[in-house]
């Protein structure tokens, strides 16, 4: 124990080093404790009820053995290396003595300490890095310290595709080539690539160059020959194979978005991508005999790029940094198709008008609509903001790629924000194989941090920004949401049909789709407008629900409905909340229609007893004389000679009615 308290003294001596790491702790299993199992994919339950309460409580996102293949014999002054274990926590925190102290209150728990960095610390070694100050803001580099890229396990996934449907891209760019989408479908002389590095320039492979569309996906041999790493819809006919640009400045929009897609990352090169190591396909609209400040061919630049990354590797992520004003049907359903029958999981600009206004393609349904944040989640005035905005994403002072050689440049526009966020998803999806575009479009919105509008308090803007400022590590560490459908009701009551008064009892049946995540400590709640309807117990928990389970609450929701209300139908809302940590949670709605009949009223039975008696007579008395105010059903029923007057000659008849039984 001595031995125990020392070191505990030793490391709080030191606890305001400078290195110290603020989201993590260290900690060491007792010996009358079991092992851990980490007993889920991302890492943060146990098989520890006292932990697991302390991490959710505290936002643990992850929890590992410190030395993975330290063994039983690893045991060194009472330290047992294979139960330590490395706990990390949501963000920085001024909080971490405090979380230790507690945590060294844990009955399983004999001693905790804090952890510190050791340099070299991982960050990209690209020269330009530092002059990136997104990535920290967006804590893209956190999201990379999940993967051990010291032992060459790299974040990203080659068989992810991301496009660039712009300009062209200078796809021979030491930044971008060794991320290069090759398409090995028409990978003809079987070198296993679709460029070459010949006479210190690379080039398309001219072993594949053989003339004929090898991988015809399209049942076409015309279309897309030898499209060896995208395609420029805007040639003539069907386009040709080099989605390549003019080297000047005014075509380096496309490649300044593939940089910021998938700029290689960790290569001594310019720039880092949140993405780190996808593939970047070139996709080029506009003809090199066309303005460059117009997109003229978009839309079969994103048919191109979602049709080729299905056949390729059956999933792709498609940034179209372009737009403007004007509804169109057909481009609707264009994106509707590349996102639903071709995978495609399209992140668009919404625009840099610094109005409120839909912009498309941004505003269409199936697109990922992305505005600009500044540094410290600014919001400076100049981008559009509109209901349609699913997300804000830095877009002020972004480096990246340019055309001139080996150039680079600081831009600003939604045309990076669009990119920066699309970089994220293709991160989620190297992460999530699994996942696909309405798990990955439903996460990565979902993980956005809402701290935008608390910098950004301004009435106008609130609710039409997203729903905040992306989140790379959020967006790959939050378990998958569950998907919950409303799939039948039961209502419980005295009669065929709802009548005026009645008090009623609802049950829900809930069904969680198939392919998504469980819904964790679920809460339903239903919610009406009409004053005269009362919900006895309107917020009730109910017990997880597991993919592709049903749940019924069978503590039913008790309804009553005043004497007050009016006959017809009426609508209430069922709400579903679940998976809460922090700012995130998951939420759905269900609207639940109550059809009010008019009440069978038997005239003098006031009260509602079913039998007319004195105290019928003296509720009668106490409205003529005002002593009451009748609810609906007791003005019918009073009025025994239906002259719409509650008066002494209805208490005559009401007499009569009792002396006549």
């Amino acid at each position: 124990m001595y031995r125990y308290i020392t070191l505990i003294l030793f490391s709080s001596l030191f606890s305001i080093n400078k290195d110290l790491n603020e989201t993590t702790l260290l900690f060491h299993l007792n010996h009358t404790t079991n092992d851990l199992s980490i007993i889920n994919s991302e890492d943060r339950i146990v098989t520890n009820p006292e932990l697991n309460h302390f991490f959710s409580k505290n936002n643990v996102y992850k929890v590992e053995k410190w030395i993975d293949f330290a063994s039983k014999t690893d045991i060194y002054n009472g330290i047992d290396f294979s139960r330590v274990y490395r706990i990390y926590f949501d963000s920085k925190t001024n909080d971490l003595n405090n979380l230790k102290s507690e945590l060294e209150l844990l009955e399983s728990i004999d001693l905790v300490e804090f952890e510190y960095k050791r340099r070299p610390f991982y960050t990209p070694n690209d020269p330009r890095y530092n002059n990136q100050w997104y990535i920290d803001e967006i804590r893209s580099n956190d999201a990379w310290d999940i993967w051990d890229i010291a032992a060459g396990d790299l974040p990203g996934n080659r068989d992810i595709i991301l496009s660039s449907v712009d300009l062209g891209v200078n796809w021979q760019h030491p930044d971008l080539v060794n991320n290069l989408w090759q398409n090995l479908g028409e990978d003809a002389d079987g070198d296993g690539r679709t460029v070459e590095y010949i006479n210190g320039q690379w080039v398309l492979d001219p072993g594949d160059l053989n003339g004929i569309d090898d991988d015809n996906w399209d049942n076409n041999m015309s279309t897309f020959i030898d499209d060896l790493v995208g395609w420029d819809v805007s040639g003539s006919s069907y386009g040709d194979n080099n989605p390549d640009v003019p080297n000047n400045g005014g075509w380096a929009h496309g490649t300044h978005v593939a940089g910021l897609l998938s700029a290689t990352t960790n290569n001594n090169t310019g720039i880092a991508s949140t993405a780190f190591n996808c593939s970047v396909m070139s996709v080029k609209c506009t003809n090199e005999s066309e303005d460059p400040s117009y997109i003229s061919n978009g839309y079969e630049g994103l048919l191109y790029a979602a049709k080729a990354g299905f056949f390729s590797q059956g999933f792709s992520i498609v940034n179209l940094s372009w737009g403007g004003g004007g509804y169109n049907l057909f481009e609707q359903e264009m994106v509707s198709m590349c996102a639903n029958d071709y995978n495609a999981l399209i992140f668009a600009a919404a625009g840099n008008e610094n109005v409120e206004e839909a912009h498309y393609p941004s505003s269409y349904n199936d697109v990922i609509s992305v505005t600009a944040s500044g540094p410290n989640n600014g919001w400076n005035h100049w981008a559009t903001y509109h209901q349609t905005v699913d997300l804000a994403s830095p877009g002020e002072s972004i480096e990246s790629c340019v055309n001139n050689g080996n150039g680079y440049s600081s831009w600003a526009g939604t045309s990076m924000a669009s990119p920066v966020a699309a970089s994220i998803a293709g991160l989620m999806k190297s992460m999530h194989p699994e996942w696909m575009v309405e798990q990955l479009h439903t996460m990565i919105v979902a993980t956005a941090n809402p701290i935008i509008y608390e910098v950004n308090p301004e009435n106008y803007i609130q609710g039409k920004l997203g729903s905040g400022r992306v989140d790379a590590l959020k967006a790959v560490t939050t378990d998958l949401f569950p998907k919950i459908d409303l799939v039948d009701t039961e209502i419980i009551m005295d009669n065929d049909e709802i009548y005026i008064g009645d008090t009623i009892e609802l049950i829900t049946v809930l069904y969680n789709n198939d392919n998504w995540g469980e819904a964790i400590n679920p809460e339903i709640n239903l919610s009406c407008l009409s004053d005269d309807i009362n919900i006895i117990n309107d917020t009730m928990p109910i017990e997880n629900i597991s993919t592709d389970e049903a749940m019924v609450n069978f503590e039913p929701i008790i309804i009553e409905f005043s004497g007050n209300i009016n006959p017809g139908e009426t609508e209430c809302v069922l709400n579903f909340t679940s998976n809460q940590d922090s700012y995130i949670k998951y939420e759905t709605s269900f609207p639940i229609i109550f059809n009010i009949s008019e009440t069978q009223i038997l005239l003098g039975d006031l009260n509602q007893d079913t039998s007319i008696d004195i105290l019928d007579v003296i509720i009668t008395v106490n409205i003529i004389l005002e002593v009451i105010s009748p609810n609906g059903y007791e003005n019918i029923a009073s009025d025994l000679n239906t002259d719409d007057i509650i008066n002494i000659q209805d208490v005559i008849l009401l007499i009569n009615l009792i002396l006549d039984r």
